[in-house]
């Protein structure tokens, strides 16, 4: 018997777990908790745990996406 994989049109995602994405922010591990649960960063759970999910994962996307809708722009910073 021959398995195939399905074809997907879908550009492969990376996804990085929270002490990844905290050190391509510059930011603790709490911190990027705290983001997910505010909704501000985008994150799937592949499991559960007592006190934190295990298996946070954020796509690569979603920590550009942060990064960007971030960014103050140069007449904020001249205030």
């Amino acid at each position: 018997m021959r398995h195939e994989t399905p074809a997907t049109t879908d550009v492969a995602t990376d996804f990085l777990t929270a002490a990844e994405v905290a050190i391509r922010l510059r930011v603790s591990r709490s911190t990027v908790y705290n983001l997910i649960a505010s909704g501000r960063l985008a994150a799937h759970c592949n499991g559960g745990g007592k006190v934190r999910p295990r298996g946070l994962r954020v796509p690569e996307s979603a920590v550009a996406e942060y990064l960007a809708s971030s960014r103050i722009s140069t007449e904020a910073e001249a205030a």
